[in-house]
Parts: C-alpha cells; sequence; structure tokens
C-alpha cells in the first residue's frame, strides 16, 4: 500500500503504476486521478489537419469537392492522390541531392481508420482513371497475344514461310490480387510503375508469405529503395530475374485494432514497418449522407492531369535497364532549407536514442525529398528544380505524418489492459519532476514513448 504522504519518487520500483492506479483511498491518486483527467481533456483537444494547402488546386479542389460531397475524410483523399501521383510519376523523375545520392519517388501508405469511415471510396475514385489506362493498355495488348499463341501452334514447317511473333509484354500497373513471381515480373514489364493497392492490408500483409517459404519482406526493402533487386523464381522453366530499378507503391486501408495483427513488435526489427507513412484522422467516424452532388468537372480535372502527365512522360530505359529520368535538383534556396530540416530531424533521431521512434524518424529525411519531388511536379512548372515553396510544403507534410506515426506507435507499443492509464500515470509522474528512466521503470513503458509524451 502507498502512504498517502509518499510522493512518486519514494515508491519503489517494484511495486510499478499499477500499485498507484490501484489504490483508491489517498490524497495522491485523487491529484493523480484530477491530473490525468485534465491532461486528458487536453490531449483530445490536439488536432493534426492535414495541410492540404501544400498542394496545387487541380489536387485540392477534388480533396474539398469529395468532403463536401461524399464525406471523403481530407486525409484519405490527400494521402491517396499523394500516391496516385507518385505512381503516374514512377521512374520518369528523379531528385538528385547531391553527387552519389538519387532519390526517386514511391510511397508505401496506409490509410488508417475505424469501420464505415470512408477509406476505401478514395482509393476506387481517385485510381479509377490509372485503372482505365490499365484497362485500354490491355485492350492493345490482347489481340497482339492471341496472335502470338496462335505463331505458337504453328509447325516447325509453317513457321519458316512467315514473319515470326515475339510475346507481347503487357503493361500493367495497379496490383491487387497476384503472386510474389507475378508481381515480379509486372515491375520488371513495367518501364514506368507498379502500385499494389489492398482494401485489407492486413490480409495482405499477413498473406505476403503465402507462396514462399522465405520472408518477402526483405524484398518491399529493396524495392523501397528502388535498389536492383533479384528474384530466384522457382518452377520449370522459369530462370532467375534482375530487375535494376524496381518502383513500387503500396496503399492499402485498415482499423486501429488491426495494427497491432499487422506489425507485431517482435518484427518490428525488419524495416517494413519503418517505411510505411498513416494517413490517420483524429476523428474517423462514419458521416450522414448530404444531398450536394458531385461536380464531376472537378473529378475530370483531376483525371486529366494524370493522364496528361502519363502520356507527356513516357516511360523509357536504357539498353542496360537503368531508366531515363528527368533530373531535378534543389535550387540554392530550396537546399538550404532541406539542410536546415534534415538538421533539425538528425537531433530528433539521435535524442530517440536506440529505439523504434528513433528508426521511423530516421526515414523522413527520406520522405521528405520524395514530397518535394512530388510536390514540385503537381505545380505542372516546366523546370527541373525544386522551388523553396516544395520545400517548404515537404516539411508540412512530414510534420503531419510524423504526428500520425506517433498515433500509431503508441497503439502498437501499448499493453492491452490500461495502455492509455499507463501513459497518463506517466505524464502525470514527468510533470512532477520525475526523470523518464524513473517513469519508465514505475509505468512498463518504454522510454521512447514516454520521450513523445506532452
Amino acid at each position: 500500500m502507498i502512504d498517502e504522504k509518499q510522493t512518486p519518487s519514494d515508491l519503489p520500483e517494484s511495486e510499478g503504476a499499477n500499485e498507484i492506479m490501484q489504490n483508491k483511498n489517498t490524497d495522491f491518486i485523487n491529484l493523480l486521478k484530477s491530473d490525468i483527467q485534465s491532461n486528458s481533456k487536453q490531449s483530445e483537444a490536439k488536432d493534426n489537419p492535414f495541410p492540404i494547402e501544400v498542394f496545387s488546386p487541380v489536387f485540392r479542389n477534388i480533396i474539398m469537392e469529395t468532403r463536401d460531397t461524399l464525406n471523403f475524410p481530407v486525409d484519405y483523399s490527400a494521402a491517396t492522390i499523394l500516391a496516385a501521383v507518385a505512381t503516374a510519376i514512377g521512374k520518369t523523375a528523379l531528385l538528385q541531392v547531391k553527387n552519389g545520392w538519387k532519390e526517386f519517388c514511391p510511397l508505401y501508405m496506409s490509410l488508417i481508420g475505424n469501420a464505415g469511415a470512408s477509406k476505401s471510396h478514395p482509393l476506387d475514385m481517385l485510381f479509377d482513371i490509372l485503372k482505365t489506362i490499365d484497362k485500354e493498355n490491355y485492350n492493345n495488348y490482347e489481340p497482339l497475344y492471341t496472335e502470338f499463341i496462335e505463331y505458337q501452334s504453328l509447325t516447325k514447317k509453317e513457321k519458316k514461310n512467315i514473319i515470326a511473333v515475339e510475346e507481347p509484354i503487357l503493361t500493367k500497373t495497379l496490383m491487387s490480387n497476384f503472386t510474389p513471381e507475378i508481381l515480379a515480373k509486372r515491375i520488371a514489364d513495367n518501364k514506368r510503375s507498379v502500385c499494389v493497392i489492398s482494401e485489407e492490408l492486413e490480409t495482405w500483409l499477413l498473406g505476403m508469405n503465402n507462396y514462399s517459404k522465405a520472408d518477402q519482406s526483405s524484398t518491399y526493402l529493396s524495392m523501397w529503395s528502388v535498389k536492383r533487386t533479384d528474384i530466384d523464381r522457382v518452377g520449370q522453366h522459369q530462370k532467375p530475374m534482375t530487375i535494376e530499378r524496381p518502383f513500387l507503391c503500396i496503399i492499402g486501408t485498415s482499423q486501429p485494432r488491426k495494427l497491432k495483427k499487422m506489425f507485431p513488435m517482435d518484427k518490428s526489427d525488419s524495416g517494413f514497418l519503418q517505411r510505411f507513412l498513416w494517413a490517420y484522422p483524429a476523428k474517423s467516424e462514419k458521416q450522414i449522407i448530404t444531398e450536394n452532388e458531385l461536380n464531376n468537372a472537378i473529378l475530370e480535372d483531376y483525371n486529366r492531369w494524370i493522364r496528361a502527365y502519363i502520356e507527356n512522360n513516357p516511360g523509357r530505359v536504357f539498353p542496360d535497364g537503368q531508366p531515363m529520368s528527368k533530373v531535378y535538383t534543389f535550387t540554392p534556396e530550396a537546399r538550404a532549407f532541406f539542410y536546415k530540416w534534415q538538421a533539425e530531424n538528425a537531433n530528433k533521431v539521435n535524442a530517440a536514442g536506440d529505439s523504434l521512434l528513433s528508426e521511423e524518424l530516421n526515414k523522413f529525411d527520406v520522405h521528405y525529398l520524395r514530397f518535394a519531388l512530388i510536390l514540385e511536379i503537381m505545380e505542372g512548372n516546366n523546370t527541373s528544380m525544386i522551388s523553396i515553396k516544395a520545400a517548404e510544403n515537404a516539411a508540412k507534410l512530414c510534420k503531419y505524418f510524423e504526428n500520425t506515426m506517433y498515433m500509431v506507435l503508441e497503439k502498437l507499443e501499448s499493453s492491452e489492459n490500461n495502455a492509455l492509464d499507463m501513459k497518463k500515470v506517466a505524464k502525470f509522474l514527468l510533470e512532477k519532476g520525475e526523470t523518464q528512466l524513473k517513469a519508465a521503470r514505475l509505468t512498463g513503458l518504454s522510454q521512447s514513448t514516454i520521450s513523445r509524451l506532452k
């Protein structure tokens, strides 16, 4: 039992915070409960609005239009647009940060929210133009493949009298139901990009290794970095495959309660979790249908932009398989801004020590560069320079996704019972002058979790 005159620092560390929470008969506990209630109200009042001002009008308009007419949460539409534009860009553009450092812009994105929160609808609508282009490509491919099959059915004698028919290549961008071998082939055949879309990200992640005893996550880590990837395909007549610059985006939806199953903490060292960005609104509730009708002209403006970029910037590769990419560089002002931002992020990484938080923050250097490239291209300017506007707006996007990352980490790192109470206890202890180490020992939370409490 705790003497009512004891302070947190007087408590034996072995008793832990559960002793604090279970004792209901002291002035100390009453004070603690009061502080917790106050802190909880302040925490609930905090918001993390998506900075849609970073987008040019074409994209900002469709975000607001779908919000006002179809109840699409801004966070989901904005994150989906980022992934769709990144997919449209693919290997046609890269950012040369400095000599020896180049970045493409693939994104791994997850839309997190409760059931009925309209997570899937933005995916359907804002990727529909890419589905249409895929269908057009298939319609062109189908007769060529039929001709190839007919040629293959001929005898050797018959083939001597006609021109050989080569097997056509299907350019397909969007993937949702596939084996690892098929995904590798689509990426190898597509000179621009491939995007995996999963309306149930948990199902896809859990089924990732169903077709192989090997851990497939390492392949996705290489693809996120657009590094040369070797695929050993097992099966008759199948040969190992080398993809010089695999460009893959991933986007899917899930619910907060499924996060621990998707990314168990005992497997967090793989690095797969650290590469994801999270669209996670403060509120994700089912909305009441409104009578407002969508302005199709605004949607057509968005679709027209995607199609125009793809048609005006065809995916091309050199004979050695390396992409023919337009190279962007920073303006001097934008470069100075990035260096300052990166120094601040490096301080946060170092302050987090040897922790999952540190690993997550470390990836934001790359997220920043990819955002800057995407935002500059979204402006549609005839330039190869990253402007100060794009540089500043990339920092705003990083801030949003950093905050949602904290929300996800809290879900992943919390215990099943009284997790919220323990964080509030830790916050109380810090405000009363205890060290982070002491608060960690008393509550059982990690120091990285406690360091994020405000």
